[in-house]
């Protein structure tokens, strides 16, 4: 797959390949040698897995955006992904125009889930048990300290909506989203939107 990936890069103008790697180690040694714009990531790597070589790199590497290039995965893996900073996660079936798209939108800054992954997320928050007098007290003040409309933007957030998308759901000024959105990172001491729908998972936020 990787010499796929290459000779497909290599025909586009905008895009050079400037590594590879075999395994999660590798990965973490190439990051910091060659200082990559976007590293590629597979979680299911031999030595280190590619949640942990995530980890590794985001916190040495802040600057380097990760994307997730892998196959469904588990629920465990998916939110791990995240959580370790991954800044977006593709499948391996993603089209080719997509993947590009994708690559160019977390380069911008921005995050990507793919629809499919955004369900399953979306899913795993539904199956949350309400909270109860048995959560920790750092949950229950997540919890608390979001307001109703809050909640219903971090729900629409974990689908994969974009601002836009929110403000048109919610019948919100794009501005008022953003507003929103920027309180709700402060809130949950998180960087970013696709962090804050992996708290929200694995807490239970909603």
């Amino acid at each position: 797959m990787r010499r796929g990936l290459v000779g497909q890069f290599s025909l586009e103008e905008d895009f050079e390949v400037i590594g590879e790697a075999e395994d999660g180690q590798q990965a973490i040694e190439q990051a910091a040698k060659l200082q990559p714009t976007v590293v590629l990531m597979d979680i299911e790597l031999p030595v280190i897995d590619g949640v942990s070589a995530t980890q590794k790199i985001k916190s040495q590497h802040p600057e380097i955006c990760v994307l997730a290039l892998s196959a469904f995965g588990k629920n465990d893996q998916i939110v791990g992904m995240l959580a370790a900073g991954a800044d977006g996660y593709c499948l391996k079936s993603i089209a080719w125009p997509q993947l590009l798209d994708a690559i160019r939108l977390i380069q911008s800054g921005g995050t990507y889930l793919d629809p499919k992954i955004a369900h399953r997320l979306s899913s795993m928050l539904k199956s949350q048990p309400a909270l109860g007098n048995t959560e920790t007290p750092s949950k229950t003040k997540n919890l608390t300290t979001l307001s109703d409309r809050e909640r219903d933007i971090l729900q629409l957030i974990s689908e994969g909506n974009s601002n836009q998308e929110i403000a048109t759901a919610l019948y919100l000024s794009l501005g008022t989203v953003k507003s929103y959105v920027r309180k709700i990172l402060t809130k949950l001491s998180v960087d970013d939107r696709v962090q804050a729908a992996a708290k929200a998972v694995r807490e239970g936020l909603i």
